[in-house]
């Protein structure tokens, strides 16, 4: 696996009686497709701390395996210290990182619940991965993270040894077809405590308590089998190859979905961020979709949806960028099943601006929370029965150039061994009906319950 050559000839470069014990050693060399997905394919369905992340469409994806280490959890200007002191005792054999992740991971959603089914999920957690395996177009590459107590082994056969250790071959046999379960429609009184929870959330927009608020609900599924997380994502892949495909997984724990939702992305000292809300089903004609695409386009109730994000992202940004673009009218996104009011947001960031100071002040949106904030979260954790964990979430990479890329966590569901939770939610503004809402969070459940129902589900 390792390329003996280049990596003594690396090692021989680095001066190891200099370098302290709290220094990073990072080596990367190319390998080959076959290799990435076969690593890919057995590793992620080990119960070891992993994630991986896809984007089709940009042909780039990665997945990190083990813990090498945590970073440190303070506040912005903290974590930030600790980043450019890091930067300093990193030593690595490429010169230019760009669009190479090193630390990834994520945040949970706000919740005052704490349920146990999240357990394996910190609040907030970014880690560097022992091992990362890294797809940029068409080439291939694995990362070995590792500390300088490695050279205290015997020799280079030791060494190489160590640093493969990890990469065992799962032999234990996955469940590769796609299950028929039975997924039953919604009860009357699902539907019932929705529109409770709905009727609730509007009085408070009519007293002027709130703008708006978004609510959540979910389903569950029960397996026979164990499911290989692999063959999950490849079927989103390809259904969705315009999304985020993501799979954070602790122990017995995954967390996975294809997310059209972008946070933010920083690169080169800019900031790119999307607002998505407001939105509407897929039409079966061509003449059928254009007509949905004008509805929501006229529709004054996800028009205010929208803006609300909008306004959100430009009062956010203001004091910590110099100059905002942004589309002024939606234009339309359009995914397989859904479509949705979409804007695009760029800005120069301000040079003393850090990713960590953006993940506080962007976190939650108010596309998952609602407006005012305070207001929002505190609705949502009063009507809503559950604890979201990750769901509605940050889940992204980061690495030393302060470059990095971080989305949120929707159409997403909790595998645990033979349990699944789906969960979607929808904004709750002025002029919102309760089975309206309730028939949007069936639709936004497709991409997640599709992998188990050959997409049968909701037809009757």
């Amino acid at each position: 696996m390792i390329n003996r050559k280049e990596f003594i000839k690396f090692i021989n470069s680095l001066r190891l009686k200099e370098l302290s014990q709290e220094s990073v050693i990072s080596y990367t060399q190319p390998i080959l497709e076959k290799d990435y997905k076969s690593l890919v394919a057995d590793l992620i369905n080990n119960h070891e701390i992993s994630f991986y992340w896809s984007q089709p469409n940009e042909s780039f994806s990665f997945f990190g395996y083990k813990e090498f280490f945590s970073f440190p959890l303070d506040n912005s200007i903290s974590k930030n210290k600790s980043l450019g002191d890091l930067s300093r005792r990193f030593y690595s054999n490429i010169p230019q990182r760009s669009k190479h992740p090193l630390f990834i991971g994520g945040i949970k959603f706000p919740s005052s619940k704490n349920d146990l089914m999240w357990k394996n999920f910190n609040s907030e957690k970014w880690f560097m991965p022992k091992t990362l395996l890294l797809k940029i177009n068409d080439e291939y590459s694995i990362t070995f993270n590792f500390s300088p107590i490695i050279f205290n082994l015997d020799d280079t056969d030791d060494i190489v040894a160590s640093l493969t250790s990890d990469l065992k071959f799962n032999s234990e046999r996955m469940n590769d077809s796609e299950p028929e379960l039975s997924i039953k429609n919604p009860l009357d009184s699902e539907i019932l405590n929705w529109s409770n929870q709905i009727d609730n959330a509007l009085k408070k927009i009519s007293d002027g308590r709130l703008s708006k608020v978004v609510l959540a609900r979910y389903k569950d599924l029960q397996f026979i089998e164990r499911q290989n997380i692999f063959s999950l994502l490849q079927r989103l892949e390809e259904n969705f190859e315009n999304c985020y495909m993501f799979a954070y997984r602790n122990g017995d724990s995954v967390f996975l979905g294809a997310s059209p939702e972008k946070l933010f992305k920083i690169s080169d000292g800019y900031i790119e961020t999307d607002a998505l809300a407001g939105s509407i089903s897929r039409g079966i004609s061509v003449e059928e979709d254009e007509n949905f695409t004008a509805e929501l386009l006229c529709s004054n109730k996800n028009i205010a949806e929208h803006k609300s994000v909008v306004d959100f992202f430009l009062k956010q940004l203001t004091p910590v960028t110099e100059k905002i673009l942004f589309d002024s009218q939606p234009s339309i996104k359009k995914y397989r099943n859904i479509q949705h009011l979409y804007a695009q947001i760029r800005a120069k960031l301000k040079q003393d601006t850090n990713l960590f100071s953006l993940l506080e002040l962007l976190h939650p949106t108010p596309a998952v929370c609602g407006t005012p904030k305070s207001e929002a979260l505190k609705t949502i954790n009063d009507l809503e029965d559950f604890d979201r964990g990750m769901y509605a979430g940050v889940l992204g990479w980061f690495n030393l150039e302060n470059e990095g890329e971080f989305i949120v966590g929707i159409r997403s569901a909790l595998l645990k061994e033979g349990f699944l939770r789906a969960f979607a939610g929808c904004g709750i503004v002025e002029g919102s009906e309760s089975l309206s809402e309730f028939n949007e969070t069936e639709l936004k459940l497709r991409p997640i319950l599709s992998l188990f129902t050959n997409e049968t589900i909701n037809k009757s």
